[in-house]
């Protein structure tokens, strides 16, 4: 990681100038500075402040997204329209897949990511709010089913067992949700297709699986690799009660003996690769006010998706909100697993994710008690 800087953050900082701003409570923000902020306090204790303060501008780009979106989503139809532009991505990368797959041979399929678990990760963020849409009784149903069962085959044929069980997870809280919302005809329907598409699926999933484990059967009862990772990130924690500093775990874990100490197998690959949980992840790197900011900072935007959607649940903003929050509660739990939620390709969904969520209760705010007024007239492309 480097002081990146891609098409897309100057497109977004066209977009910052050309926005009218809208007037989102401040609080909405702070988590995610708060934890900037703490990103900082790591430079400077961190053994290689440099490399410490890429993991802060990484976390400033994705703020400048943040606050990009948020403004966007003033307007009405622009939520749903980040996710068809997300829903392009997603059928590229299907197409990738379905190559990857049947034209090379391949275990696993990445699509056009580096490895099948961010591929995983970055559908959770797109499958939800359109599985949340297709329940709620939205017209647009052949694009939704559509959708739906292209991430369902992407994930199967991630081969990834975390990726997988997660969608599933998430599928079944979903369903649970919608129908204390309420049942209805749709969502009968969409429940009883799902339990056909479940048993269609089975024998593709198998397969599926098979092939991968006869290319790279687990050795698990021999060694607990994300036991051995986990330990090292925990006497790190137990040592530097601040942090060795950001992006600093995989120096620590080589230089100052950390891998040795927790028995990490001695291959270059493991002693590069990094501990498979983010909050740990966090807490070896920002020290436990690090964990602490960084939980406050993902877990502050889902608590607002759930109850403004909940709140609207009748209407398609509040539909939206709801697939956010599932979509980052199952993307939470998947990072007890992982940690490429730090990646900065599922950044970038996480940080559009978090300003949808701020635009749209922003919105709603508006709405109910009058909050702030913008002139839009002179926006005719977003009209």
């Amino acid at each position: 990681m480097g002081m990146e800087v891609s098409i897309l953050d100057f497109m977004a900082l066209i977009a910052l100038l050309i926005l009218p701003t809208q007037h989102s409570p401040k609080a909405y923000y702070v988590p995610m500075l708060i934890y900037i902020f703490v990103l900082m306090l790591s430079v400077t204790q961190a053994p290689e402040p440099m490399a410490a303060f890429f993991g802060v501008w990484q976390y400033l780009r994705m703020f400048l997204i943040v606050v990009v979106v948020a403004r966007a989503c003033a307007y009405e139809e622009v939520p749903s329209l980040i996710y068809k532009g997300m829903m392009i991505g997603i059928v590229g990368q299907f197409i990738a897949v379905v190559w990857q797959r049947f034209g090379l041979g391949l275990p696993q399929n990445t699509g056009l990511f580096v490895h099948q678990n961010t591929l995983g990760m970055s559908v959770h963020f797109v499958l939800f709010p359109h599985l949340v849409m297709l329940l709620s009784g939205r017209k647009n149903l052949l694009y939704l089913v559509g959708s739906v069962l292209v991430m369902l085959m992407i994930l199967i044929f991630t081969a990834s067992r975390a990726s997988l069980g997660m969608a599933g997870f998430g599928i079944a809280l979903t369903f649970a949700l919608m129908a204390l919302i309420g049942l209805t005809r749709r969502k009968i329907a969409v429940v009883g297709g799902a339990v056909l598409v479940a048993v269609m699926l089975l024998p593709v999933a198998v397969s599926t699986f098979e092939k991968r484990f006869e290319a790279s059967p687990l050795h698990e009862d021999a060694y607990d690799e994300r036991a051995a990772f986990n330990q090292a990130a925990l006497f790190m924690l137990h040592d530097f009660p601040m942090g060795v500093g950001a992006n600093h775990y995989v120096y620590a874990a080589q230089s100052m003996g950390y891998s040795d100490r927790a028995g990490v197998d001695p291959s270059e690959g493991n002693r590069r690769a990094i501990v498979h949980n983010a909050y740990m992840l966090a807490g070896a790197e920002t020290g436990y006010l690090g964990m602490v900011a960084f939980c406050l900072m993902v877990f502050t935007p889902m608590l607002l998706a759930f109850v403004a959607g909940f709140r609207n649940h009748d209407k398609t903003e509040g539909q939206i909100l709801l697939g956010c929050a599932i979509a980052m509660f199952v993307a939470y739990v998947h990072s007890g697993f992982e940690w490429i939620i730090f990646t900065k390709e599922i950044q970038y969904l996480l940080a559009m994710t978090f300003g949808l969520v701020i635009g749209v209760a922003t919105r709603q705010r508006a709405r109910q008690s009058e909050y702030f007024n913008i002139d839009t007239s002179n926006y005719q492309y977003f009209r």
